[in-house]
């Protein structure tokens, strides 16, 4: 017997497919995708959620007893991730929606810029195969719509949790970290030995700001830190520095605005949209001198940012995102008849 999508007062089950969710030992970077999953759950979405953990690339094929199940009782599968996507393909019984996180659509590059054969077949896996399993696809940006053309996607990038990230005394931020209060400090928002980040790229801005202007500045990598502290550290940070390769709408840059503190920025995914002609922040080309430049006039000057304002009229808080997810889902459901969950 077939079953209409849910009604709009009965809560949406939904199994969301992930990559390793953050532990105490493993803080990793989906702790902003969690803050997404339970804003969903606040809204209502009755959510159950199976995360990647496990040899790399046999974790997926481990998981198709437990995905197959689990499909039986929801409504929709969400998968994160174009693994996630292919692993969701395993049940038939049900709608898949589908978020690219970045690097499963722009690839991997290693430090000198290049992809390497194994992120090109994901990539071309990701284009041309999982996105034509689904029912509806979501990215994080424009530039990722484009590589995904002429198919239909959505562009929902992650909301922020603006009462977490706020603005806080700087020197408060320091002390809670052990931090010296007389230095200068930059943020490198991402894990140092990931070559695509650009780490290697990072020290040489700071060590060329430095010099403009006659003082130490310690490049701090945000890496090892459990979630809850990510907002101390951001503000006990003079301004965050990021110089990779790809990304999406990258998620560290979106909670540095919600503190109102400074980014220098390369021109990666959907930053130059979202820092453009804003007060105390900088996009430049991938350049040391140029973001250099760019550090040091910002330190030097103390021009504040206005990146919270921005983020709030925009709507890319937690619930205004979880609020668009969700019609995402019903959109889905409302083309998609389904047979009775279990």
């Amino acid at each position: 017997m077939n079953r209409e999508s849910p009604d709009r007062r009965e809560s949406l089950r939904v199994l969301m497919l992930c990559p390793r969710l953050p532990t105490d030992d493993n803080p990793g970077s989906m702790a902003p995708a969690l803050r997404q999953f339970q804003s969903l759950r606040d809204a209502g979405v009755d959510l159950r959620c199976i995360d990647m953990t496990g040899p790399r690339i046999v974790k997926y094929g481990l998981r198709v007893p437990q995905v197959r199940r689990a499909a039986r009782s929801v409504d929709l599968v969400h998968a994160h991730y174009g693994f996630c996507g292919l692993l969701a393909r395993c049940q038939l019984s049900r709608p898949i929606v589908m978020s690219f996180l970045g690097s499963d659509i722009n690839g991997f590059h290693d430090e000198n810029g290049r992809i390497p054969f194994g992120a090109k077949l994901e990539i071309w896996t990701n284009r041309y195969i999982t996105s034509r399993l689904v029912s509806k696809i979501i990215v994080m940006s424009p530039e990722m719509a484009a590589k995904l053309a002429p198919l239909p996607v959505e562009i929902i990038s992650n909301g922020i949790d603006v009462d977490a990230f706020c603005p806080r005394d700087r020197r408060a931020a320091r002390t809670e970290l052990n931090w010296d209060p007389h230095k200068t400090y930059v943020l490198f928002p991402a894990n140092p030995d990931n070559p695509h980040k650009g780490f290697s790229l990072a020290q040489q801005v700071v060590r060329l700001a430095s010099q403009q202007l006659g003082r130490d500045i310690e490049l701090a990598p945000l890496w090892g830190y459990a979630p809850d502290q990510v907002p101390t550290v951001m503000n006990a940070s003079d301004l965050v520095l990021m110089t990779s390769q790809k990304e999406g709408s990258p998620n560290v840059v979106k909670e540095a605005m919600a503190c109102n503190v400074p980014v220098v920025c390369s021109p990666v995914g959907d930053v130059p949209d979202l820092l453009a002609d804003l007060p105390g922040n900088r996009v430049c080309p991938r350049d040391a001198a140029a973001m250099a430049t760019a550090v040091a006039e910002l330190l030097q000057s103390g021009e504040p940012s206005a990146g919270r304002q921005r983020l709030i009229d925009r709507n890319l808080t937690l619930a205004g995102v979880a609020q668009r997810i969700i019609d995402v889902y019903r959109s889905v459901l409302e083309t998609n008849r389904l047979p009775s969950r279990s």
